[in-house]
Formats: C-alpha cells, structure tokens, sequence
C-alpha cells in the first residue's frame, strides 16, 4: 500500500490567490448581468409583440385599439432600451 501526500500551499498564499480569484469572478458576474431596466425594456418590447402574434393566431379578439397598444408598447420599451443601453 502506497502513502498518499498532500501538498498544502502557505496561508499567505492561498489568501491572495482567493481574493485575487473572488474579485476577478465578481467583476465578471457584474459585467454579464443585465440590469433591471434593460430587462423590463425587453421585456415591453416582447410583451408589444406578442399581442399582433395572439391577434394573428386568434387567441385574442382583433380591434384597432388593441392593435394600437400593441404598438405603443413595443414603442415604448425599444425607446427605453436604447434610452438605457446609452445610445441615445
């Protein structure tokens, strides 16, 4: 039977590598995360266009004034994304 070794790295060492480690991950998962407002743009966006797809496939009854709602809020939230992605 064979001893099995450990090797340990020194407390020092260790420390800086998981501070070093811990700050680059959470830079990362702050540059990746959408922030709230982008999503509640995309998410007007998506709600504005499904509304002409329910009233295409008959789900919902076609009338002018929903159509038009449809089309304020698909306005209203690609606005606000570019408004809040800073191209505008």
């Amino acid at each position: 039977m064979t001893a099995q070794i450990l090797t340990y790295k020194t407390i020092l060492m260790h420390s800086a590598f998981a501070r070093a480690f811990v700050t680059k991950r959470d830079a990362f998962v702050s540059h990746i995360t959408p922030r709230p407002c982008i999503v509640k743009s995309v998410g007007l966006i998506l709600a504005g266009l499904s509304i002409p797809l329910l009233m295409l496939l008959e789900m919902i009854s076609t009338t002018l004034l929903l159509a038009f709602v449809g089309l304020a809020i698909a306005s209203v939230g690609g606005v606000l994304l570019l408004v809040f992605s800073g191209e505008i």
